[in-house]
């Protein structure tokens, strides 16, 4: 007896030249239902604060913990370099468990409030004095904080993986799936917003005569962690009342695996032939193995490794290249504090800008080409870094934070967008497909940062441009790479459909 794979070819096969032009004309107007929106903006802004609270975790998290460890609670250096990348290697075993689990049992819906629950403890505990540590025995100290570190950073995770495999679940169209998540993005975009001028205004009430952060401020950074909390439960609370509003567990139960397969049972061989040429199509169908044996799944990664990539290094080192610049040019010196506040919310502000312009623009280019075109701006941003002088005036520092902002938020929503794209209706495979990227992201991201800061000279003196390098040469090799990845993506592509059609004809 034939297999039944082989016998659908073989039928699909004894149809191919039989498709009619109507079937033809029904699946155009099928890829023009796909511009459309089936949810109302109400709904798509409650489901873009679902993450609210763990943007705002993850700022204060990479811009402020390791300051706090060292200036605040006195920890050496490397233990407390230690501590944080225990959080990030936490962080990235826990995404492909969480992703295995949440498709497993349960829901999405309730993965996130477990995780919100989660986090809700262990964050302002982080920033807390450990209640039963002695300040002359640091390693208490160390197991105090990579205990609370290890449960905030497995809640992160669980929330991050069940909030993005929701955008499927939610989205009936390629419309939803872009709105969905450029209004996530945004989100984190105004969430950094936020940390930055919650942090301002605490730090504030320091002494003049205080320049440096010291164990005096550990009552700032508990304030500071409160009053992130106090926003983010707020958010998760809105986000799943917007949930019940949206009936966000009737379009997930439409979208189960039991009522496709029904579906696809009664579907025409002819309909399957000529079905979008995208990433569902190649992949739709196949189990959970064969996702790992597929190519477009290490390729969609590599998309937001990259993005991801790039954002990060730009994250870190705009500041520290701010810092830099005036030990090498005296006439800046007195102005560096402010540009390291000005130039980073420039750039949070033109992402910010630059993803509700990509929202309005889906409808007219591909997500592929606006992965092209971020690619491009970030890499004229690294171009602009390497050719200012130490002593450049504060517009064309603004003129690289709106460079780097804009290709870092394009890139970012392009690849979530490509990977959604691929999800397509196996949202039973949303939290594996989620996790498997974003696992690739936190180690890749982490390995990276580390090797930066293992080749810097032990003096600044050495190497007094190095940061400038850095944010030239990382992040445009980050952005170029994402470049030839996204080549190499759409040569999978075509090269995935000639096989099939060899074989169907």
């Amino acid at each position: 007896e034939m297999p039944e794979t082989e016998g659908l070819l073989a039928q699909q096969s004894n149809n191919y030249g039989s498709v009619s032009p109507e079937v033809v004309q029904e699946q155009q107007e099928q890829q023009q239902i796909e511009m459309r929106s089936t949810l109302p903006l109400i709904h798509k802004i409650g489901f873009g604060i679902g993450h609210v609270y763990n943007d705002l975790a993850a700022g204060v998290w990479f811009s402020y913990t390791l300051l706090f460890m060292h200036s605040v609670m006195s920890l050496p250096g490397p233990a407390a370099g230690a501590l944080v990348m225990w959080g990030q290697v936490i962080d990235a075993v826990a995404t492909p468990i969480v992703g295995h689990l949440s498709d497993k049992y349960g829901s999405k819906r309730q993965w996130h409030i477990f995780g919100t629950a989660l986090v809700f403890i262990s964050f302002p505990a982080i920033f807390a004095i450990c209640p039963m540590c002695n300040p002359s025995q640091q390693v208490w100290e160390c197991v105090y904080f990579a205990i609370v570190i290890f449960v905030f950073q497995m809640a992160w995770a669980t929330v991050q993986i069940s909030h993005l495999a929701m955008i499927p679940e939610m989205s009936r169209t390629q419309k939803d799936r872009s709105d969905l998540t450029a209004l996530r993005y945004s989100g984190a975009v105004m969430s950094n917003l936020i940390v930055y001028g919650i942090t301002w205004a605490v730090l504030q009430g320091r002494s003049a005569a205080s320049t440096t952060i010291g164990p005096g401020d550990a009552f700032r950074f508990r304030d500071l962690s409160l009053i992130i909390t106090l926003i983010g439960v707020s958010m998760a609370v809105l986000f799943h009342f917007s949930l019940a509003v949206a009936n966000y567990d009737g379009r997930r139960l439409q979208s189960s695996p039991g009522q496709r397969r029904a579906a696809e049972r009664v579907a025409t061989e002819s309909d399957r032939l000529i079905a979008p040429e995208d990433d569902v199509t190649v992949i739709s169908g196949r189990f959970r193995s064969d996702f790992l044996r597929n190519p477009l799944l290490y390729q969609n990664a590599l998309l937001y490794v990259f993005a991801r990539l790039f954002m990060t290094t730009a994250l870190i080192y705009i500041p520290l290249w701010i810092d830099e610049r005036s030990s090498v040019s005296a006439s800046i010196a007195d102005k560096s504090v402010d540009h390291i506040a000005i130039v980073p919310l420039v750039s949070f502000v033109a992402s910010f800008i630059a993803s509700l312009i990509l929202k309005s623009l889906n409808r007219f280019i591909s997500h592929q080409v606006a992965y092209m075109f971020g690619s491009i701006v970030g890499i004229g941003g690294c171009v602009l870094v390497g050719l200012v002088t130490p002593s450049a005036a504060l517009p064309i520092l603004l003129a690289v934070a709106v460079l780097f902002g804009t290709g870092s938020s394009i890139t970012m929503i392009s690849s979530l967008c490509i990977t959604a794209d691929m999800v397509g209706d196996n949202t039973d495979l949303g939290g594996f497909i989620y996790s498997a990227v974003t696992f690739a992201d936190k180690l890749i991201t982490g390995v990276a940062v580390l090797a930066i800061e293992a080749m810097k000279c032990n003096l600044r003196k050495e190497c007094p441009e190095y940061y400038k390098r850095v944010l030239s040469f990382a992040c445009g090799g980050a952005a170029c790479l994402g470049i030839v990845t996204l080549i190499s993506l759409q040569i999978t592509r075509m090269c995935c459909r000639r096989s099939r059609r060899g074989i169907l004809s």
